[in-house]
C-alpha cells in the first residue's frame, strides 16, 4: 500500500515507474550474495551546503570510527544539483557516485521495507551534530589533488594575498543567498539568525592591523562593505568568487568566523578554528570540536523585563527555538552584540591561538559546562545534539553575561 508520501514522489517523478521494478528484481539478486557482498544505497544532501559538508563528513568518519565486520560496497546520488561542484567533484574521488536514475530506486526500496535497512547508507549518526566526537579524531576525508592546490595558491596570489599573509574567512548571514537560490519558498522563519556586515567592520579593520588578510566568503551577499584595503576582499562579491576556491580559501584560513551560518562548515570540514558569534538555539549549540570557540546571544523576557539566565532558558523550553515565530511567541528578543562586543571576542581568540592556552578566571568556564550539562541531562530532547562537550566558551563573553553561569 502507497502511503501519501510515496504516491507524490511517484507522480513527480514518472520514471520511478519503470526503474523501481526493475531495481527490486536487482535486489532479490543482492539479497542472495549479502553473506558474501553487501551492496547498500545512499543518497549525499547535495541541496544546501553545511549538510553536503558536515553530514557527509561525519558518515565518512563515523564508518572509519566504527566500521563494521561486513564487506560493504556503497553506491551514491546526488537528489539535487549538488549546491558546490567542487565538493561534488572531490567526492567523487573518494566514493562511488551515480546518476540519480540508477540509485534512487533502490534507495526508495532500502528505505520502505524494514529487512532491507542493511542496504541503507549515507547516514551520519545525527544528521550535522558531530556526537560522537569524530572530526578532532580524523583528517578531512576529501582532498585536493596536485594540480588543484598549485591552480588555488596562483588565484590567492592573484587576488592580492602573499606568503605570508595569514588569511582569516569572515562569513556572516543574511536573506540573500536563500531568496535567490529559492525564490519559491519562504525563509523568514530565519530571519533572527541574519545579521549585520557593518558591525564586523570595526573587526576587520582590527585584524588587518595585525597583519591578517581578512576575506569576506560567501556566494550570495545583500550588502556589500563600505571599506577598501588591499589585505581586505569582499570574496562574496568579486571576479574570483568560485565553487573551488570557496573551498580552498577556507582550507587555508587560520581563523574561520561566523554567526552560525551554512557557509563555516568549510571551517569545520577543513578543521579550522572557529568563532560562533552568537550561538543558537542554546540546547543545539555546537560543542563537538576543542576548536570551536562559542558564545552565546543573550535571550531578553519582555514579560521579566530581563536576560534569562542558561537555566531558565531551558526550563521555560525556549532552548531549542529554531525559528524567529518561536521567540516572538514566547515573547522572547535575541540580543545581538554590539560592534565593540564583537572585537572583543575576536581578540581573545587571536590570543588563544597565539600562545595556545586557554585562559581561565575562577573557572567560569568550568562552571558554564557544569551548568549547560545539567540541564542537558534534564532536558534529554536538547542532550541527542551533543557528545562530549569539548568547545570552549569565551571568558571576556562570560565574564560580562554572567546570568549563563545560573
Amino acid at each position: 500500500m502507497l502511503e501519501a508520501k510515496e504516491f507524490r514522489i511517484l507522480k513527480s517523478e514518472p520514471i520511478l515507474f519503470l526503474t523501481i521494478p526493475i531495481s527490486m528484481m536487482i535486489m532479490l539478486l543482492l539479497i542472495l550474495i549479502r553473506p558474501f557482498l553487501v551492496v547498500r544505497f545512499g543518497l549525499l544532501h547535495s541541496d544546501r551546503i553545511g549538510h553536503f559538508l558536515i553530514n557527509t563528513e561525519l558518515f565518512l568518519c563515523e564508518e572509519i570510527a566504527f566500521k563494521k565486520k561486513k564487506n560493504f560496497f556503497d553506491l551514491f546520488y546526488f537528489p539535487t544539483t549538488p549546491c558546490n561542484l567542487q565538493v561534488a567533484k572531490m567526492l567523487k574521488r573518494k566514493i562511488h557516485i551515480l546518476p540519480k536514475v540508477i540509485v534512487r530506486p533502490f534507495c526508495l526500496i532500502s528505505r520502505k521495507y524494514k529487512f532491507l535497512s542493511i542496504h541503507v547508507t549515507g547516514k551520519s549518526i545525527a544528521g550535522d551534530y558531530d556526537v560522537k566526537n569524530v572530526l578532532d579524531k580524523f583528517k578531512p576525508q576529501i582532498k585536493f589533488t596536485k594540480d588543484e592546490i598549485i591552480y588555488g595558491l596562483n588565484q590567492l596570489i592573484k587576488m592580492g594575498i602573499k606568503d605570508n599573509n595569514k588569511i582569516i574567512c569572515l562569513a556572516v548571514r543574511d536573506d540573500s543567498y536563500l531568496k535567490k537560490e529559492f525564490p519559491n519558498s519562504n525563509f523568514s522563519y530565519h530571519s533572527h539568525r541574519n545579521e549585520n556586515i557593518s558591525k564586523y567592520l570595526p573587526a576587520i579593520k582590527y585584524l588587518i592591523k595585525k597583519g591578517y588578510f581578512v576575506i569576506r566568503m560567501g556566494s550570495i551577499t545583500k550588502k556589500p562593505i563600505n571599506f577598501s584595503h588591499e589585505n581586505f576582499l569582499d570574496y562574496s562579491k568579486s571576479k574570483f568568487k568560485s565553487d573551488f576556491m570557496d573551498m580552498f580559501i577556507s582550507s587555508k584560513c587560520k581563523l574561520f568566523i561566523s554567526n552560525n551560518t551554512g557557509v563555516d562548515a568549510f571551517g569545520i570540514l577543513f578543521r579550522k578554528p572557529l568563532l560562533h558569534i552568537g550561538s543558537i538555539p542554546l540546547g543545539a549549540i555546537s560543542t563537538f570540536s576543542t576548536k570551536i570557540f562559542n558564545t552565546i546571544l543573550n535571550h531578553y523576557s519582555l514579560k521579566l523585563r530581563r536576560n534569562l539566565t542558561l537555566s531558565e532558558i531551558f526550563t521555560q523550553n525556549l532552548s531549542l527555538g529554531w525559528t524567529s515565530n518561536f521567540y516572538k511567541k514566547n515573547q522572547i528578543l535575541l540580543i545581538k552584540f554590539t560592534s565593540q562586543e564583537i572585537l572583543i571576542y575576536i581578540k581573545e581568540v587571536l590570543e588563544i591561538l597565539k600562545n595556545n592556552k586557554i585562559k581561565k578566571k575562577k573557572n567560569l568556564e568550568d562552571k558554564f559546562k557544569d551548568n549547560y550539562l545539567l540541564n542537558l541531562k534534564k532536558f534529554p530532547e536538547a542532550k541527542i545534539y551533543h557528545g562530549k562537550i569539548k568547545s570552549h566558551f569565551l571568558l571576556s563573553f562570560l565574564k560580562k553575561n554572567k546570568n549563563f553561569l545560573n
